[in-house]
């Protein structure tokens, strides 16, 4: 059986620097809503977007961390009828994910919730569309008042 388990270090390094990221994101995505102005709502809403995926990123390299150590056993109790089958894992970091490869040729998911992949990218999608919102508002330019009418 090969197999290919998860390095901590990598995996610590990206929960902590994730974290932070979405720590950040979320502090500055309250504050760009709080102060107002052009753009306010699109930068704060862009800012908390990306704080979602990073807290989902998080989740699923934790996942990771805590399986560790029992890739086998993630495998097993994930699908118990197909373990017998297991020829190998997979570990992806990005997006995070344990694959039992079979020695049939499939695979299948164990340790991370399979939910946090469609919101790591839902997050990062309207993170995106905000921010160019934010900044084809703020490049707007405001009508010019003329005086006297």
């Amino acid at each position: 059986m090969t197999s290919s388990y998860p390095a901590a270090l990598p995996l610590l390094i990206g929960i902590v620097a994730a974290a932070v990221t979405a720590f950040g994101l979320t502090g500055y995505g309250f504050s760009a809503i709080g102060r107002g102005g052009r753009g306010a709502v699109a930068r704060g809403g862009a800012a908390l977007a990306g704080a979602l995926a990073a807290v989902a990123y998080v989740w699923g390299l934790m996942s990771l961390f805590l399986d560790e150590s029992g890739t086998a056993q993630a495998c097993q109790d994930a699908n118990a009828s197909l373990y017998g089958q297991v020829s190998g894992y997979s570990v992806s970091y990005l997006p995070p994910a344990l694959d039992c490869r079979m020695s049939s040729g499939g695979s299948y998911s164990a340790a991370v919730p399979g939910f946090l992949t469609p919101v790591m990218t839902g997050g990062a999608v309207i993170a995106v569309t905000l921010a160019l919102i934010a900044v084809a508002e703020h490049r707007r330019i405001p009508p010019v008042e003329t005086p006297g009418r």
